[in-house]
Parts: structure tokens; C-alpha cells; sequence
């Protein structure tokens, strides 16, 4: 197992395109593939109303995680845990900087450039600021050592 330095991290979840999000959801752990974006430091989801947003209105508390491949069949993750926090409907400037950062990555690229205000919508935004960050990178390989959770 290798540890990641924090700059290593941060590319990581550059790089990266799905986050797995765990929260409290009635007192049970409840996770989710969510796609995000990196905005000023934070990790930045948009969702649909649910579980997950009544989950997060309960209890902010949240464990982020992301991984991929790398070399070989190794493999490099990213966990942190964070505080969510929803981006107000009528911050059109903070949710357009979000919408654009989803087109540059998912979608459109030129388009995104255009964007300077979104209208509110039922997608509630919400953002994490990273806590308590680690990464860990399997160093290639398929040892028993190497594997996640180390099987």
C-alpha cells in the first residue's frame, strides 16, 4: 500500500469522474455513485430531490470516495469526509460556476464558457469541503497486500 500526498489527491479527484458519497439516511448508512466537479476547492454534486438530499438536510456529515485504475491492475483511491452544504437556489453566479464545471467535464466544453447565470431549479446543488483527506494507491500488482480491503 502506498500513501498518497495531498497534491497526488487533488489530481485525483480532478481526474476522476464518479465520487461514491456516504451519509446517515434514518439512522443507516446509505452510499451513492455521484458524478461531481471540483469548484474552489470543493467537491460540488448536483442532485435530485430524495433520500439523499432529506439525508444530508438531517445530518451534513458526509465520506466521500473515489478511485481508478492505474497501472497494471493497481489502483489508486481518495477518501475524505466533509460537511455538506447546499448552494442556495438564488445564488444563480455559485450554481452557474457549478453548471459550467459539470458541462466542461461531462459535456460541453465551449458551451460551458457561455454560462454566467442559471435559473433556480429543482436540482438542489451542494458542495463538501475536504476534511481529513488520505489517498492510497496499491502499488500494482495482484498481491493479497494490494488488493482493496486487502482480501
Amino acid at each position: 500500500m502506498i500513501e498518497l500526498d495531498e497534491e497526488r489527491c487533488r489530481l485525483i479527484l480532478q481526474g476522476t469522474d464518479t465520487a461514491h458519497l456516504a451519509c446517515l439516511a434514518d439512522g443507516e448508512p446509505y452510499v451513492t455513485a455521484m458524478s461531481f466537479v471540483m469548484v474552489a476547492g470543493e467537491c460540488c454534486f448536483r442532485t435530485a430531490r430524495g433520500r439523499r438530499v432529506t439525508a444530508l438536510r438531517s445530518d451534513p456529515r458526509v465520506c466521500v470516495e473515489v478511485s481508478r485504475p492505474s497501472v497494471g491492475d493497481g489502483w489508486e483511491s481518495v477518501v475524505f469526509s466533509g460537511v455538506a452544504r447546499f448552494i442556495p437556489e438564488d445564488d444563480t453566479e455559485a450554481r452557474a460556476e457549478v453548471v459550467a464545471a459539470f458541462l466542461r467535464k461531462y459535456r460541453a466544453p465551449a458551451l460551458a464558457a457561455t454560462i454566467t447565470s442559471v435559473l433556480p431549479t429543482e436540482h438542489p446543488m451542494f458542495a463538501v469541503l475536504p476534511e481529513r483527506m488520505t489517498g492510497r494507491a496499491s502499488g500494482g500488482g495482484f498481491e493479497a497486500n494490494t488488493l482493496p480491503g486487502r482480501i
